[in-house]
């Protein structure tokens, strides 16, 4: 009697702490899933303000895998506001450095409780990213931090290398995609976006007293960093305008001479080709005045042709 007494009540014990344990872990994972949603959407937030044309794009891709792609987007949306959210190089360079080890950590299993980071490690369980890519980026946008001076296009080029092109090969790991002809696509496709991304931050450089064309392209029409800066459009801006933009329509021309080779689940990553030859568009329909103030106004066509280009395999 006493003994199963003391059996019953044992088992009790033993079913109360289950029930403990399932209702803490219960909660834990509740907790985790809050966590990741409330991330998800501070990300999603920055790409709405930040970058809409990625935000569109980003429902082109497969539902499993859109957390990760707003994470990296919204990664490269953090540092490049680091740039025009402090005056010291230094200040900019220590919040670098936290990216620099963020990564470090989020790779080694110790991401810090920051929402991108989270994604990004929670995304490492369902696909491969390179570190190497993240860091790349990081050291060009900690480059720029000091203004460095464009000499050759060669340096617009690097320039778009080291970052859209990073972050393209990043959305192409994310996909699962380990393809020679499809690296190339984003390799050109990226040099591109950079390049656009220098034409039409061009009057904001402006105002702050950059010149972000490279100076050989300067010199050759003997255009005056000065004069632009009191004057705006000068004398040969138009042309030197056009050469630029003639060296980003080539790179996307380029990058569409790999897509018959490329796996067809690579679009998604290759569709900001769209919007950059739809700015290059319009560029040319405003004779290259780079001033325009139309050229800020967004596409409103361009969720259609998002839609368009991804219904028929192209970009």
């Amino acid at each position: 009697m006493a003994f199963r007494m003391f059996t019953n009540k044992f088992v009790r014990i033993v079913s109360h702490s289950r029930e403990c344990i399932r209702i803490r872990n219960f909660s834990s994972a509740k907790e985790d899933t809050d966590k990741l949603n409330a991330a998800t959407k501070y990300c999603g937030d920055l790409l709405k303000k930040h970058d809409r044309e990625n935000f569109i794009i980003s429902a082109f891709y497969p539902k499993h895998l859109n957390k990760v792609f707003l994470a990296i987007r919204a990664f490269d949306i953090e540092l490049a506001m680091i740039r025009n959210s402090v005056k010291n190089p230094q200040i900019g360079k220590m919040r670098m450095q936290f990216w620099r080890e963020t990564i470090d950590n989020i790779f080694k299993g110790r991401p810090p409780q920051q929402p991108i980071a989270r994604i990004l490690h929670r995304s490492l369980e369902t696909c491969q990213l390179s570190p190497l890519f993240f860091k790349r980026v990081i050291d060009e946008r900690e480059t720029n931090l000091n203004d460095p001076p464009y000499i050759t296009t060669k340096d617009l080029e690097s320039y778009g290398e080291n970052t859209a092109s990073c972050l393209l090969y990043l959305h192409l790991e994310s996909l699962g995609i380990k393809d020679v002809q499809a690296d190339h696509a984003a390799s050109h496709v990226g040099k591109a976006i950079g390049i656009i991304k220098i034409l039409r931050g061009f009057s904001y450089s402006v105002g702050k007293r950059r010149i972000s064309l490279p100076s050989e392209i300067t010199a050759k029409y003997n255009i005056s960093q000065e004069e632009i800066f009191r004057s705006g459009p000068v004398k040969g801006l138009e042309d030197a305008i056009f050469e630029v933009a003639t060296l980003a329509n080539d790179h996307l021309l380029t990058a569409r001479t790999f897509l018959p080779n490329i796996p067809n689940k690579a679009l998604p990553a290759l569709l900001l080709a769209v919007p950059c030859d739809s700015y290059l568009k319009r560029l040319e329909k405003y004779n290259f005045n780079i001033f325009e103030p139309k050229l800020a106004i967004s596409d409103w066509k361009l969720p259609f042709d998002l839609w368009y280009n991804y219904k028929k395999g192209t970009f």
